[in-house]
């Protein structure tokens, strides 16, 4: 990134400290690279969560001053739609020719669930931009559920529901720890004990083999697959 594209959106205050920095101890700002900055600002979220991210933070991170990351970034926003974009780059969206529908799908919504695992509150912020600004994911799933037999409204129906699984999971991450109280109800308190040996992953899988049994229960019982069904189904071999 160039200081002169990012130099004019620095706030004033911010941009003075920086310049002042700058001609007591250095003739340039120093020189880091957009990867550097935001594999540290992955760092910091992995570690200490998303909250501890700040400015500050980052450039304490970078073992720079407190205004050095904002020759690069203007603010936190920024820095956040850089890190949304990079995590979001790590998923691969398969080819048609992969394998079933099924398996291409489950490969991306594991993808993605994996980069909002490892970096604490992110959840929302990486969701947001996949359905606002960096939508090649949101159409890569839709064009497998299309490939699928999906049409018109079901197909939004569809992903909207795995949309809401990926982000609403993490509203009940803590799901045991929530049920340690003494005066448990009768049907939980015998429950209990079976919560011992899950864990996140575990909930996560069976939620994901659920919506995916119930999208293909939808294209068995869809009137028109059948005939869906036998156009794409291959010739039987002599």
């Amino acid at each position: 990134m160039s200081r002169t594209r990012t130099e004019t959106a620095i706030p004033q205050t911010n941009r003075a400290a920086a310049n002042a920095e700058v001609a007591v101890g250095r003739n340039k700002p120093p020189t880091l690279t957009e990867e550097q900055i935001v594999d540290a600002a992955l760092q910091v979220i992995r570690t200490e969560g998303l909250e501890a991210l700040s400015m500050r933070r980052l450039s304490r991170e970078l073992g720079r001053s407190a205004m050095a990351a904002y020759w690069y970034v203007s603010d936190k926003k920024e820095l956040l739609d850089l890190v949304a974009g990079k995590l979001l780059s790590r998923v691969e969206v398969p080819s048609p020719d992969s394998g079933r529908w099924d398996e291409r799908l489950r490969e991306v919504v594991q993808g993605i669930d994996a980069q909002v695992h490892h970096y604490p509150g992110i959840a929302t912020i990486l969701l947001e931009q996949m359905r606002s600004t960096d939508r090649r994911l949101m159409n890569g799933m839709i064009e497998i559920l299309i490939s699928a037999g999906f049409q018109g409204p079901e197909v939004f129906l569809s992903y909207a529901m795995i949309h809401t699984y990926l982000f609403g999971r993490y509203q009940v991450v803590g799901f045991s720890a929530d049920l340690d109280p003494p005066d448990l109800e009768d049907t939980i308190a015998n429950l209990r004990p079976h919560l011992t040996g899950l864990h996140g992953y575990d909930f996560f899988n069976y939620g994901v083999d659920v919506i995916i049994e119930g999208l293909r229960s939808r294209l068995e019982a869809s009137p028109s697959q059948p005939a869906r069904r036998k156009a794409r189904a291959p010739r039987a071999k002599d």
